[in-house]
């Protein structure tokens, strides 16, 4: 007799081939759910810059001027990309709106045919869009009448709470939003106010003609000498564009100190890319955190079915019909999250209850494997609940192919994700590659070690005053960078040192500042800006791999640092720097539980290098917005 009976379950209707075959009727061209779609705007702006035969200078000021309707065309693409990217509900009605808009905006794409071609794409592909929805909410509507009423879920039927607690409130995502709504905001009115400044100062001022007297270094602007009109002092202005020494150029003045070149166009599209950029980010944040928020009641019950689930080699699992064959080609995918729970039944310790994978005992961990097997397994049943493309998360409950069999109930993403293309033998997945080299690593301390001792809690990382120093001098580098290359408009002024400084300062600070703790309850690791506590139950392995160091938890979730700096620093210094050895330390641990520490690290082990990173990088933020709109 098995030691895990069953769980109490739900009677619930099975999917079975023929239900099968109407959900894959239904699902029309499903790759078109995929990033493909994001090809198009991409492809227009390509042709666009192609066709673009404007002259890089103009002869007349109002000529010089862009309409706010022709700025505003690559935003609109840009928007429009973000969103096909993201994949969000009803992102169908995106190329629905921007392809007539493309068509009717006045000179928005140049030539006489590109209007006309990418209106049609964009209409085209919304109307396939539009019947891939379609046939989404139809083949969900047929699971539904399939699955029938909502049945209670098994903790509910065990008489006990859910062992998961409701998602984190989304309320950073929120701040985020209604901050990129508000800059977005403060983009459009800097930007129009600006624009129009210039349109009203060009109006009023005179226009003289300057002397090119040097050239800057990077070709792009010039120092040129003028007079005002009735004028004997000679000024300098700067202005921009490819100058030669000793060119003529027309230079409007307005006598206060403004000045600008007559030849120059004034295009306000640097501005509008912002303001797409951050209105779109902020509106696809905030239904994120809408879907989470809902996600967030509590609900006892949700329809069901009886299905079949499959692995495949990068922990996936695929949906097969319940009475179908070993080799039934898949329906859809499940994408678990870092969550699981198991079903422990009464003993003399107390009632059956559904509890959370961190609560099972030590003795089991190193026979449970969560994330599934390394390599493709048989078909197992399984009760799926909610079903794809719902309002909620789904829900799968089964026993576990391997020893010791328990059962199981693990969250997955609520979309309907396509099974993935057939592909021949090649290089085995990251995952199995980082989980073989654990296994590697247990042989060997099994060789080592035949009568294990408990390992001493212990914290491992680059020196404090490294991981203290890494943030605030990778800010400050990082701003004179930005600062001694200046370019001009939204992209070059904000974009580049917003997006790219701090992309590259995050890289810097979870390169150098990385903080890793073993103890008695798991691993705490800190990135330099995040920190995350794993239980033992949780780890699965940990590798050096492709020259990073990676732990890998439960459900296929990885993180890590890059190597390379550790592993030179250990060389020429020694210390506890060493990434292989932390790895085999990890991997060990995990899947021996009698040789896991005994004690926990006191006090703060890390110190205060996440405080001081957060900090940098905070303040390198504030700059960054701040030189732009505060010149």
């Amino acid at each position: 007799m098995s030691p895990h009976p069953p769980p109490p379950l739900p009677a619930a209707p099975a999917l079975t081939l023929a239900a099968a075959d109407q959900w894959r009727a239904a699902r029309v061209w499903p790759r078109l759910e995929s990033r493909w779609p994001a090809l198009l705007p991409a492809v227009t702006v390509l042709l666009a810059i192609a066709l673009d035969r404007t002259p890089e200078r103009c002869d007349a000021w109002q000529s010089c001027v862009t309409p706010y309707a022709e700025s505003a065309a690559p935003a609109v693409l840009l928007a429009e990309f973000l969103v096909l990217w993201l994949r969000p509900r009803g992102n169908w009605a995106v190329p629905a709106v921007v392809g007539p808009l493309l068509w009717f905006l006045p000179n928005a794409l140049p030539g006489p045919w590109l209007p006309t071609v990418a209106c049609a794409a964009h209409l085209a592909l919304a109307g396939a869009l539009y019947r891939v929805a379609a046939g989404r909410r139809r083949a969900r509507a047929q699971l539904a009448t399939l699955m029938g009423p909502s049945v209670p879920y098994p903790w509910t039927l065990a008489g006990g709470d859910s062992p998961f607690g409701p998602p984190v409130a989304p309320r950073i995502r929120q701040v985020l939003a209604a901050l990129l709504a508000v800059g977005a905001v403060v983009l459009l009115a800097v930007g129009v106010s600006r624009t129009e400044e210039d349109l009203r100062r060009a109006a009023g001022a005179d226009q003289v003609r300057a002397t090119v007297r040097s050239v800057h270094p990077d070709g792009d602007g010039a120092t040129v000498a003028y007079r005002q009109l009735h004028g004997v002092e000679d000024l300098t202005a700067e202005v921009g564009g490819e100058r030669t020494v000793g060119e003529d150029i027309p230079l409007l003045a307005d006598g206060t100190g403004w000045t600008r070149a007559a030849d120059e166009r004034q295009d306000s599209t640097s501005w509008w890319l912002g303001v797409g950029a951050a209105g779109t980010c902020a509106a696809l944040l905030a239904l994120s955190a809408h879907r989470t928020a809902r996600e967030r009641r509590p609900t006892a019950d949700g329809p069901a079915l009886r299905i079949r689930v499959r692995w495949d080699l990068n922990g996936d699992l695929t949906v097969l019909p319940a009475d179908g064959g070993d080799r039934e080609p898949g329906l859809w995918r499940l994408r678990g999250a870092d969550l699981d729970a198991f079903y422990a039944p009464a003993d003399e310790d107390g009632p059956a209850e559904w509890l959370p994978i961190t609560a099972l005992e030590t003795d089991e961990d190193d026979d449970e494997e969560e994330d599934g097997p390394t390599e493709a397994t048989d078909p197992v049943e399984a009760l799926l609940y909610q079903g794809p493309d719902g309002g909620r998360r789904q829900l799968l409950v089964l026993r576990s192919p391997d020893e010791p069999h328990l059962w199981m109930a693990w969250p997955t993403a609520a979309r309907a994700v396509p099974p993935r293309l057939r592909r021949g033998r090649g290089a085995a997945p990251d995952g199995v590659l980082v989980q073989a080299a654990a296994v590697r690593d247990l042989e060997q301390d099994l060789a080592d070690h035949p009568d294990p001792h408990p390992e001493e809690a212990r914290a491992f990382g680059l020196p404090v005053a490294l991981r203290c120093a890494v943030g605030p001098l990778a800010a400050v580098l990082i701003g004179l960078a930005m600062s001694w290359t200046p370019e001009g408009g939204v992209l070059g002024g904000l974009v580049r040192p917003l997006f790219l400084g701090g992309a590259t300062l995050i890289g810097l600070v979870n390169t150098f500042a990385w903080h890793l703790e073993v103890d008695r309850d798991g691993v705490a690791y800190s990135g330099g800006l995040l920190r995350r506590r794993l239980d033992w139950p949780q780890v699965k392995a940990a590798a050096v791999h492709r020259g990073r160091f990676t732990l890998r938890g439960s459900r296929g979730v990885d993180f890590g640092f890059a190597a390379f700096p550790a592993r030179m620093l250990h060389r020429h210094f020694g210390g506890p720097y060493d990434p292989q050895q932390l790895a085999r330390t990890v991997s060990v641990l995990a899947r021996r539980p009698e040789r896991r520490p005994l004690t926990v690290l006191p006090g703060n082990p890390a110190g205060p290098a996440l405080l001081v990173n957060r900090l940098a990088l905070a303040g390198y933020l504030v700059w960054a917005v701040g030189q732009y709109l505060l010149p």
